[in-house]
């Protein structure tokens, strides 16, 4: 499909009984949008049971279900290594899992790309035991004191202050499935996903962070990960089913039938 890189178009469809679910199309990618406002629905950061095992959506959803729990909506964190150890900063439940990352990437050759973690400013996705949130850049958060109760570094930051990351081109080829999240001028909190299409799903990060700052009303977003992000709705996205693999989830829970 031939990418219409000028073209800023929105379509939102909202689904009945989902709370804050929609799609979005912009810059002809198509998007999955979970808003959840401040304090009305506990996201949780779910980690493997068990150090170095990957985390799929069907595993928490089995394990939940031990707790007469299951998934309302799911998506994968930060980005992590190939332990399953996350690359950065992960707290759950006000418990630090893995301490914030401040580290600068150190190339080996002249020609190796900068992974997108250490893509500076990468940033915070955080929240508090209010409800409220907010997504920082790393070295600030370092100094903010905050004490979160959920917690997920990545980078890059998409938008910061409503500038897009420097380095973003509006025109870069370089595309792929990608989530993220952001927090709006209100202090909604954003999830979007592209959706699993090779021909709707892929754009490049600039698009991305183009949709979060001008269609979202997110003056701050933090890129997630990319090629293998992944979400979940009940009764929107579809039926649960076996995702790739993640150090951490993001999830909205709610009681079994």
């Amino acid at each position: 499909m031939v990418r219409h890189l000028t073209l800023l178009c929105l379509l939102a469809i909202a689904f009945p009984g989902v709370t804050g679910a929609e799609t979005m199309e912009h810059a002809g990618t198509t998007y999955w949008i979970y808003r959840v406002a401040p304090g009305k629905e506990k996201i949780e950061l779910h980690l493997s049971e068990k150090a170095g095992v990957p985390h799929t959506f069907p595993k928490l959803e089995e394990r939940l279900r031990g707790e007469g729990r299951r998934l309302k909506f799911a998506m994968n964190a930060g980005i992590f290594e190939g332990n399953f150890r996350a690359s950065g900063l992960h707290i759950a439940e006000g418990e630090t899992i893995t301490p914030l990352n401040l580290d600068d990437f150190v190339k080996r050759s002249e020609g190796e790309l900068t992974p997108n973690f250490f893509l500076k400013p990468n940033g915070v996705f955080f929240i508090r035991a209010d409800g409220s949130a907010a997504v920082v850049e790393s070295h600030r958060y370092a100094t903010l004191g905050e004490k979160p109760v959920l917690a997920t570094q990545s980078g890059p930051l998409l938008v910061e202050g409503g500038k897009i990351h420097p380095v973003f081109g509006r025109g870069s080829t370089n595309t792929h499935f990608r989530n993220g999240v952001g927090v709006t001028t209100d202090g909604t909190i954003v999830f979007a996903c592209s959706v699993r299409d090779p021909e709707k799903g892929r754009t490049n990060l600039y698009h991305f962070a183009e949709c979060f700052r001008d269609k979202l009303d997110c003056p701050n977003a933090l890129y997630l990960d990319g090629a293998i992000s992944d979400i979940f709705i009940r009764d929107g996205s579809g039926q649960l089913e076996e995702t790739n693999s993640f150090a951490g989830i993001l999830a909205i829970t709610e009681p079994l039938p």
